[in-house]
C-alpha cells in the first residue's frame, strides 16, 4: 500500500499543476489561425495565409482583425498579458514604424460587439514588432492591470502607421497569439519571458 505521505504530496502537486494551468489558460480562441478566420472579425485586407506550411493572420493596407474576449467575473485587479509573434514584409531603413505588426486592445464594459464603452486602451511600443529584417519573427507583448467594471477585452491585430509614411501593400503577420490573466504583474512578466 502506498505511503500516505507520498499520496498527500502527489495530491498537492496535482492541485498546484491544475491551478497553474488554469492561470495560464489562453482566453483567445483560434490563436494560431488553424481555423482560418473563425472567432475573429475581419476589416479591410485581413486574411489567413499559409507560410511554409503554417497558417498565420495577415493584414495589409490598414486591414485588421478583432476578437472580443469575455473576462471572468473576478478579472478586475488582475494583470492581462497580450502576447504573440509577428513578422513584417516591410522594414523601413529610416526606422519608420509603418507596416510593422501591432497588437492593440481595449478594456471594455461587457456588452454587444457595438458597445463602445472603453475603460482603458492597451497600447505600448512593446506590443509592436521590432524586427530588423523583413520576414523575421519577433515576440510582442504588453501587460496591463484590469480596471473595475471590465467585462471584456477587444484584441486587435493591426499594422502600425506613422504619419507621413503610407502603407504600400506589404503584409504584417501574426501567430501564436495569447491573452492571459495573472494575479500579479511579476507572474505575467515571467510567463511572457518564457513564452514560445
Amino acid at each position: 500500500m502506498p505511503n500516505k505521505r507520498i499520496l498527500t504530496l502527489l495530491t498537492v502537486l496535482i492541485f498546484v499543476a491544475t491551478q497553474a494551468s488554469a492561470q495560464t489558460q489562453n482566453l483567445l480562441q483560434n490563436a494560431k489561425a488553424d481555423l482560418e478566420t473563425q472567432h475573429w472579425r475581419t476589416f479591410g485586407q485581413a486574411t489567413v495565409e499559409d507560410v511554409n506550411g503554417n497558417h498565420c493572420f495577415v493584414v495589409r493596407n490598414g486591414g485588421y482583425f478583432i476578437q472580443d474576449v469575455i473576462l471572468p467575473d473576478d478579472a478586475a485587479g488582475k494583470f492581462a498579458l497580450l502576447i504573440g509573434h509577428g513578422a513584417s514584409d516591410r522594414i523601413n531603413s529610416d526606422g519608420a514604424i509603418t507596416g510593422l505588426p501591432y497588437l492593440y486592445g481595449y478594456m471594455m464594459v461587457r456588452g454587444g460587439p457595438d458597445d463602445g464603452h472603453i475603460l482603458s486602451y492597451l497600447q505600448h511600443a512593446s506590443l509592436r514588432g521590432s524586427a530588423t529584417l523583413a520576414g523575421e519573427w519577433v515576440r510582442m507583448s504588453g501587460i496591463a492591470q484590469v480596471p473595475e467594471r471590465t467585462g471584456k477585452i477587444r484584441f486587435f491585430l493591426k499594422q502600425a502607421l506613422q504619419q507621413g509614411v503610407p502603407q504600400n501593400g506589404s503584409g504584417a503577420r501574426f501567430d501564436d497569439l495569447g491573452l492571459f490573466l495573472f494575479p500579479t504583474e511579476a507572474e505575467a512578466k515571467a510567463f511572457a519571458a518564457a513564452y514560445n
